[in-house]
């Protein structure tokens, strides 16, 4: 899918989801909901106040120096926006599929090409063709600025309809640490599904990787081989903690409990 013919330069996003059979996947958290647009919009503009005015002081070593850093910001760290993670490791996005441990649900990988994507959005601005950039957007870029005004009592006024694939600012650790990417959605809450639906199926590059629940503890080990951790993906006391608790779980908690199921 990704090689020479297809004339990108850029290599493909990744997204791990837990349940391959969520209809939400490809949407943001902000947008899976049932509500209006312009409703879920205006309760985002609450959010990122509330998020300015205390978050500054729990930032620690991330302090926004924009509303740009800000948004990635609350993204990261749980909080609805119209932003949808990926990351250009793809052990990472195999991570974060198969980190939950309950259910019996097959996971998946979305693998995505941002040139692809971005090339397709840019044709859909009222930019002149000699003028279009190319490749994944900046927070500063032009092109980007109708996605996210700088002032948040402006937030429910979403310019553009497509979602734009873009590189954030590595305001914190945990963004080098997971090698952060995002494409941020405007007006249209399927747009990612709706821009495959611009072009011939054999053209779209945006793809779905089953992973098999049976095959799911075999590979969480294959990664830890790798190094790939939950302190090497939350590079901070609090994801080294969790690491630990899980090897304690791994070790005694859950073998104890199977030896008594046993007896």
């Amino acid at each position: 899918m990704w090689d020479r013919r297809t004339k990108s330069a850029w290599l493909p996003w990744f997204q791990g989801e837990e349940n391959a059979d969520w209809p939400t996947s490809l949407r943001p958290k902000l947008y899976r909901t049932s509500h209006k647009l312009k409703e879920v919009l205006r309760q985002e503009q609450d959010l990122r106040l509330e998020f300015k005015r205390r978050g500054a002081q729990l930032a620690g070593e991330g302090k926004p120096s924009d509303h740009w850093e800000r948004y990635f910001l609350m993204e990261h760290y749980g909080v609805p926006t119209r932003l949808l993670d990926r990351s250009d490791g793809a052990l990472v996005a195999l991570y974060f599929a198969l980190k939950p441990v309950k259910g019996s649900h097959d996971a998946a990988v979305y693998m995505l090409d941002p040139w692809w994507l971005n090339k397709l959005v840019y044709k859909e601005l009222p930019i002149a063709k000699a003028d279009r950039p190319v490749g994944t957007a900046m927070p500063e870029w032009g092109e980007a600025k109708p996605y996210l005004s700088e002032d948040e009592f402006e937030n429910e006024y979403v310019g553009p309809k497509f979602p734009l694939a873009i590189d954030p600012s590595h305001v914190a650790r945990r963004f080098a640490a997971q090698r952060s990417r995002f494409t941020i959605f405007g007006r249209s809450v399927n747009g990612l599904t709706k821009m495959c639906g611009k072009v011939a199926k054999s053209d779209c590059r945006l793809c779905r990787i089953p992973i098999r629940r049976a095959a799911v503890a075999k590979m969480r080990r294959d990664l830890a081989t790798c190094g790939i951790s939950e302190s090497t993906i939350f590079p901070d006391l609090e994801g080294f903690g969790r690491e630990l608790n899980a090897m304690f779980q791994e070790l005694w908690v859950n073998p104890r409990a199977k030896s008594k199921a046993k007896a």
